[in-house]
């Protein structure tokens, strides 16, 4: 790994953190950051959304999987957008991971 993948790296991360995406240590649930041949791979890992309280009824004791498509892609589409904000290349992969290129950094 050379300095301008680092500090793509660093980039990416100090975008998605200052527009409040925080990532997720490996293994945890939320946005992940991966050291990619051509760039950064940046995506999520689903979340559980606990169910608001019921004033009536049975109580749902299983917590809801946050894996709808459309509040997945939803994500998606906000991650992009704020990394295409900061002038960074976004390209979709697998409808779900984004590869983020710098526009500003050239291949030696």
């Amino acid at each position: 790994m050379n300095d301008q993948e680092d500090d793509l790296f660093l980039r990416v991360r100090a975008v998605l953190t200052a527009a409040g995406f925080e990532e997720i240590a490996t293994g945890g649930e939320g946005v992940h950051l991966i050291h990619h041949a051509r760039g950064v791979m940046v995506g999520r890992m689903p979340t559980q959304i606990s169910p608001a309280p019921r004033r009536r009824g049975p109580r749902r004791t299983r917590p809801l999987q946050a894996d709808l498509p459309g509040l997945r892609h939803a994500f998606t589409l906000a991650l992009a957008a704020t990394l295409r904000a900061a002038d960074l290349t976004v390209e979709t992969h697998d409808d779900e991971w984004l590869l983020v290129l710098d526009t500003h950094h050239t291949p030696d």
